[in-house]
């Protein structure tokens, strides 16, 4: 994709060096010059300077540098087509259309305006959530809340809150301005019989966020056994949503990237799993949300770190469908090692059970993709007989070949 020189220069006039850097690296000013502690290496004693006056950043320690598009580059884990796109969206602007697009420059910029909106409601709802908690009619959401370990701070960290019903969240949102359109669209609101109704009323609500810190989604558990009413339920795909392409808590880690590199991240399946894992101590733990992993999510956890361990339920790492999601982490030259739990367990019965003491146990004996498929093949062969083992040995052979 080529840009026109004038646009590159505006491009980098509104992207100062030090405010785009200081967005991933704590930074503190000596003399002319902002120093950090560099996230491309791990240190204790600031070596990386970033000068404002020439837009160039330098690390002393691994001497990795460059201008600030090569900074989102390296730190993101992303082409130059990417980091141009990352960086119009901090300085609001619009990409130039490519010539091999279809769609005009007016039709970008709606759509951009389209995805604030959205983006401001879904925020709003948020908001809303959260301070519903503090409500009598929040009661039993709280007290859930509470049975789980998750305090205040929890709550504040992850943004949790609750709906309190079917009808006010669309009250609260016409009053701060916002289209009934725009909430349908947003996810927010559903439609039945012509009537709209809050899309996760009555449950703990889960917000979901972007790379970036956006909220995008939201997540909601039932605390009641209703017939035809599902336990766990998600935002429907929008405009600025899809499952396949987020991670819940990845803005966690993204903030995490500001104190030096990841060494490693747990991929587990669902919202309680990765607040438990944070609060015993695994920060770098994020939800698939129960979908088989995608090419998107594994570039997107490329961005931060090389190594993931995948942590699903006991009953649940061995599935084919399970197994092809892993192979795509690993065609994304990501080293990935499979965290086996103890049936029926979850993520956060381990904690609860055994502590972080054990969980990392089990961290420590994870293994290999490539062993685990090995293993995972014998279950499909009776090794009892001769025919099973050279069956169970010519499939092994076929996997080891690869």
């Amino acid at each position: 994709m080529a840009f026109s020189k004038e646009w590159m220069d505006e491009l980098k006039a509104k992207c100062d060096i030090g405010s785009v850097v200081s967005r991933y690296v704590s930074l503190t000013r000596k003399g002319r010059l902002l120093w950090g502690r560099c996230p491309f290496h791990g240190e204790k004693t600031p070596s990386f300077a970033v000068n404002e006056y020439d837009q160039f950043y330098h690390c002393f320690g691994c001497h990795a540098g460059g201008d600030v598009i090569k900074f989102v580059r390296e730190i993101e884990s992303v082409d130059f087509g990417e980091a141009i796109k990352i960086l119009a969206e901090m300085a609001h602007m619009e990409v130039p259309e490519d010539k091999g697009m279809a769609a005009s420059a007016e039709s970008i910029r709606k759509q951009k305006e389209k995805q604030d909106r959205l983006k401001a409601i879904c925020r709003d709802t948020a908001r809303y959530y959260y301070s519903n908690l503090k409500l009598d009619q929040a009661k039993v959401q709280r007290e859930y809340f509470e049975s789980r370990g998750m305090g205040p701070s929890v709550i504040s960290r992850f943004g949790l809150g609750a709906s309190i019903g079917f009808n006010e969240l669309e009250k609260h949102l016409l009053s701060l301005g916002h289209k009934r359109e725009d909430m349908i669209e947003a996810g927010v609101l559903k439609v039945k019989d012509g009537r709209t109704y809050d899309a996760l009323g009555g449950r703990v609500i889960f917000p979901i966020l972007n790379n970036y810190g956006d909220v995008v989604a939201f997540g909601g558990r039932t605390l009641e056994k209703k017939p035809n009413f599902a336990k766990y339920l998600n935002t429907s795909e929008t405009p600025i949503f899809s499952k396949s392409k987020n991670l819940y808590a990845i803005n966690l880690i993204r903030k995490q990237r500001q104190n030096g590199p990841i060494d490693y991240m747990i991929i587990v399946e669902g919202y309680v799993d990765v607040i438990s894992l944070h609060k015993a101590g695994f920060t770098t733990a994020v939800a698939s949300m129960g979908t088989a992993l995608t090419l998107e999510q594994a570039k997107l956890i490329k961005r931060y770190t090389s190594k993931v361990f995948i942590c699903y339920d006991g009953d649940s790492a061995g599935k084919n469908a399970t197994i092809r999601g892993l192979e795509i982490l690993k065609e994304n030259d990501l080293d990935v090692f499979i965290v086996s739990l103890p049936d029926p367990l979850d993520p956060d019965d381990v904690i609860n059970k055994y502590g972080a003491e054990g969980y990392q146990k089990l961290l420590d004996e994870a293994k290999p993709l490539l062993e685990f498929k090995i293993e995972h093949l014998s279950q499909s062969f009776d090794l009892s007989n001769l025919d099973g083992k050279t069956k169970y040995a010519a499939s092994a052979i076929e996997e080891l070949s690869k």
